[in-house]
């Protein structure tokens, strides 16, 4: 497993500067011998990372690297070996899980964050909104301007879906922006998004890339993963991402020689 622009990321963060006369800021994943094995083997690394906050990270590779397991990672949902060395946000992993699962959101996930086909979107961002209110407070029917000020940081200048719209009819580029749009009313740190290359048409796909890099813009640091090793070399970028390319995992596992 390597990575396209390798970094040497010890287990206390690393202060990365912005700019001429901005104060460092700390990295808001470090990692050394990140792994996690399953009961059927390797399912991703060992890897070291150093993801700097505010920025956006392309994990790239191929069905079966593990990708997804290690964005759940990331975000306090699973739990590396014993011998991985990991913080997140500041806090070590997996001892301050649930710090980390309060401040990284999830979102591309099949199983975890798909959407209901059948429901308005109105009805869909209630639902969200309902599940992160305290249970005493009602949450009121999301109108169109509810939804516009909750969604326009990931739509930007894309026309917004209309809230009476059922999820079913909605665009591959919309509904993935909507995922984003759930998992951001969350106001994480950290935002991990699996699978960007469920939206299949490459050009319609750089339109999600470019939401990604605006909210990683505002500060919020993201992790999105993508099947295609050359994602990064043929997508115009606003600001070049950093990189993980993942090699190693099940696929990688040479078959025994035939008797």
């Amino acid at each position: 497993m390597s990575e396209s622009n390798p970094t040497n990321a010890a287990t206390a963060p690393r202060a990365v500067r912005t700019g001429p006369g901005t104060p460092p800021r700390a990295d808001a994943v470090s990692a050394r011998g990140l792994a996690l094995h399953g009961a059927r083997g390797l399912v991703y690394g060992p890897v070291d990372l150093a993801l700097p906050a505010g920025t956006l990270t392309v994990i790239q590779g191929p069905q079966g690297a593990g990708r997804s397991s290690l964005l759940l990672t990331l975000a306090g949902r699973m739990v590396p070996d014993a011998a991985s060395e990991l913080r997140v946000l500041g806090h070590r992993l997996p001892a301050e899980r649930r710090a980390v699962q309060r401040a990284a959101a999830i979102a591309g996930f099949a199983g975890i964050d798909d959407l209901d086909d059948g429901v308005t979107v109105g009805d869909t961002v209630r639902e969200r909104l309902s599940w992160l209110a305290p249970w005493y407070r009602r949450v009121p029917r999301v109108d169109q301007r509810t939804f516009r000020d909750l969604a326009l940081p990931v739509f930007g200048e894309r026309p917004l879906p209309r809230v009476e719209s059922v999820v079913w009819d909605l665009d591959e580029v919309d509904a993935m922006l909507l995922r984003l749009t759930l998992a951001l009313a969350q106001r994480p740190r950290l935002l991990v998004v699996d699978d960007v290359d469920q939206v299949r048409d490459t050009v319609r796909r750089s339109t999600v890339w470019s939401r990604l890099e605006a909210v990683a813009a505002t500060g919020t640091t993201v992790a999105a993963s993508v099947s295609s090793l050359d994602e990064v070399a043929r997508t115009r970028w606003a600001r070049q991402p950093h990189q993980v390319t993942l090699a190693t995992g099940p696929h990688a596992v040479p078959a025994p020689d035939a008797a």
